[in-house]
């Protein structure tokens, strides 16, 4: 992020997500927001951000890094040496085929992820739940190699529904979990996003719009799985997504 006080007020103020706490990293320093007890955002502080490509790294939760850390070897990924990150957790970085790092962490009780439980939870956030990553994909493989082959993603839903046609979208449903991965093709490097969870959309733009300060709101639409979705650029062009709880009848 190449400007911290526009992440502030949009992330912030805009969105309502508290700014939990900032740690050490080699890439310069991270700067979380709170979504719920166990989800955040995390931003990189680096004045070149907007020269780079604009997503670092999505974060999995794995109750030892170790055990995965040998796991994904046996599998032929290569795995990064297990660390202590500045917030005091163990982690390990991958990547999938498209080039995407993929952390497995281990939120350590004396790290600054779970002591913050309960914490920074504040009642003006939009969402109270990230649904699913948005990642760059090549192209949709429903063999693909990382997520369908080595983590054991199931396939929830693909458009086209024929198969005999290139895929355009695709979600990927992690294992012992609800939230998801989104691929979809053609798209470019910056796809990357999240997707936050809203129980009301229609409540979401309103709340929205009295809260923006030249912030540009789209117009809602239906997406593929019959919900509506919002999709909004922040100044720099990264991509925010909405989708609504339910499918409209």
């Amino acid at each position: 992020m190449s400007d911290m006080e526009m992440a502030r007020e949009y992330y912030g103020r805009f969105l309502g997500f508290d700014e939990a706490f900032s740690y050490p990293s080699p890439l310069g320093t991270v700067v979380s927001f709170k979504i719920n007890d166990r989800q955040f955002l995390e931003f990189i502080v680096d004045k070149q951000a907007k020269l780079k490509k604009r997503f670092v790294s999505l974060s999995l939760e794995t109750e030892s890094v170790p055990d995965m850390q040998r796991y994904l070897q046996s599998q032929g990924m290569d795995v990064s040496q297990c660390i202590t990150d500045g917030a005091g957790n163990e982690v390990i970085v991958t990547q999938d085929a498209a080039g995407n790092k993929i952390e497995f962490i281990d939120l350590k009780a004396n790290g600054l992820h779970r002591k913050s439980k309960g914490k920074f939870l504040s009642e003006n956030r939009i969402s109270k739940r990230i649904h699913h990553a948005g990642l760059y994909a090549k192209s949709i493989d429903e063999q693909d190699p990382f997520w369908v082959k080595v983590l054991k993603c199931k396939e929830i839903v693909r458009y086209p529904l024929d198969k005999t046609q290139p895929g355009v979208i695709q979600y990927l449903g992690l294992v012992n979990c609800t939230e998801n991965i989104e691929h979809y093709s053609p798209c470019d490097e910056n796809f990357g996003h999240p997707c936050f969870l809203v129980e009301d959309m229609q409540e979401t733009i309103y709340t929205l719009k009295e809260r923006r300060n030249g912030q540009t709101i789209n117009q809602p639409s239906i997406g593929r799985t019959k919900r509506w979705l919002l999709n909004l650029l922040t100044p720099d062009n990264t991509k925010v997504e909405f989708t609504e709880a339910y499918c409209i009848k």
